[in-house]
């Protein structure tokens, strides 16, 4: 029998996470704006840790105390991870900060929200999305260091965290789409070739690998453990491990049911009817569960002032709520249970807290 014959058909995903990009766009009660009183407890608390004289690297949480937005942060963790997938902070006065400050009041944030995980083998913790001119393809591309647009994709930890300083001057927008919907829509259209997309594929560590350590790992697109779903999808990683394939046996080429897989993920993903479209301001603070979610950036053209340059800080995160991943995701994610701090990629030397 083919093996192909041999697949369980996946059910729906449905729930919350299941969402429409123009139905998002009307529905704004992902998005929280930041009152009067939560910008001065947030203040406070940044005045706290820098008397504290601690580094960010030995920040703790009740260095950087907030004891009543503590709340709408553990309310955001469940947005994100039982909800839809998203949430925004907006309308934090960025302003009034300088650029070091700004760095600790996200930094102390993400400390009541989860647990930071290294972004790249440098061990950078609190990265910089900025355009440093670097191409759109290649086996150790990063797309934050570019200005092109990109294809949808997914970071590699639980959460993403962004904090808009300065957006670009024109371009830049951000677009997000919801993984089981695409999931749903597959079924929908495609239920073989869903099934496909359960199976292993190959992945590249893009460059990101320690010494010793294999470039190459298999993960598939979709899985459900217990009930939770879950996604992971970046084109770029896979093409590099497809690349490598032509001349490495041991590394398996597509099958021609997940080729055609990806290639209906990147079209659904760009319909406009399942995709949310928003613009940066200063002060928005945007997370995304990568799990539940894809996302996008247009391109951008930047201010030719230095100082004005589209800049974003980014957090990698593991939620405490987070959910349980199939053994399927192990290879990249090393943990898969409940709660767990898992996936980014390990580094070497002391925590970075800049990418400039």
């Amino acid at each position: 029998m083919d093996a192909t014959e041999t697949r369980e058909t996946p059910d729906p995903i449905g729930g919350p996470a299941h969402w429409l990009g123009p139905a998002m766009e009307r529905d704004t009660t992902w998005i929280h704006f930041f009152t009067d009183a939560e910008i001065e407890e947030v203040e406070r608390a940044l005045d706290v840790a820098e008397q504290s004289g601690r580094p960010l690297k030995d920040l703790r949480a009740e260095d950087f105390p907030l004891p009543s937005f503590a709340a709408v942060l553990a309310k955001m963790s469940v947005e994100l991870e039982d909800g839809c997938g998203i949430t925004l902070l907006r309308g934090f006065p960025t302003e009034r900060f300088t650029a070091r400050q700004l760095r600790m009041v996200f930094w102390g944030l993400g400390l009541h929200t989860g647990t930071a995980v290294s972004q790249s083998k440098r061990n950078d913790y609190l990265g910089d999305v900025r355009d440093l001119g670097t191409g759109l393809d290649g086996p150790q591309f990063r797309g934050y260091t570019s200005n092109g647009e990109l294809t949808y994709h997914c970071d590699a930890a639980d959460v993403t965290g962004l904090f808009c300083l300065h957006p670009a001057m024109r371009g830049g927008l951000s677009r997000i789409v919801s993984s089981a919907a695409i999931h749903d829509e597959l079924l929908r259209r495609r239920p073989d070739v869903l099934s496909a997309l359960y199976e292993p594929i190959w992945w590249s560590m893009q460059g990101n690998e320690l010494p010793g350590v294999a470039g190459f790992y298999t993960q598939p697109i979709f899985a459900v453990e217990r009930g939770h779903f879950a996604c992971r999808y970046t084109r770029t990683h896979i093409r590099s491990a497809e690349l490598e394939a032509e001349s490495n046996s041991n590394i398996a080429a597509l099958s021609a049911q997940q080729v055609e897989g990806l290639a209906l993920i990147d079209e659904i993903a760009a319909q406009p009817e399942f995709h949310l479209t928003m613009m940066f301001e200063p002060g928005d603070m945007q997370f995304l569960n990568n799990h539940l979610t894809l996302h996008t950036r247009t391109a951008f053209e930047d201010f030719p002032e230095p100082e004005r340059k589209r800049h974003m800080l980014r957090l990698w995160l593991s939620l405490p709520n987070g959910r349980p991943l199939a053994e399927s995701f192990r290879p990249f994610f090393r943990d898969v249970d409940a709660g767990a701090v898992r996936g980014g990629f390990p580094g070497v030397g002391e925590p970075q807290f800049t990418t400039l």
